[in-house]
């Protein structure tokens, strides 16, 4: 076999043995990632000193403000069309 096919295979061969322990350590990193974010959010809270049942009101309280909200694309594609309407009567 050609020595340039050789080295190219033998990389191949590497490269997919590389991704293979990448994607084996990948769900470890996210579980540790949110294992970490979940402990800052816990020390965050407590270090508000909330009781639990007003920490409940304010978390519910917010859920109702972000869902009164418009979402983000809605608001830009308001923003197209009243542009798309001024081009038209321009």
């Amino acid at each position: 076999m050609n020595p340039k096919l050789q080295k190219t295979v033998r990389e191949i061969e590497r490269t997919k043995e590389k991704i293979a322990e990448l994607q084996a350590l990948l769900p470890e990193l996210e579980k540790q990632k949110t294992d970490l974010e979940n402990t800052e959010i816990v020390k965050a809270v407590r270090s508000a000193c909330v009781a639990p049942g007003d920490l409940a009101d304010f978390l519910a309280s917010y859920r109702a403000e972000l869902v009164k909200q418009p979402a983000p694309t809605a608001a830009r594609t308001d923003y197209r069309e009243t542009e798309a309407q001024t081009d038209d009567e321009a």
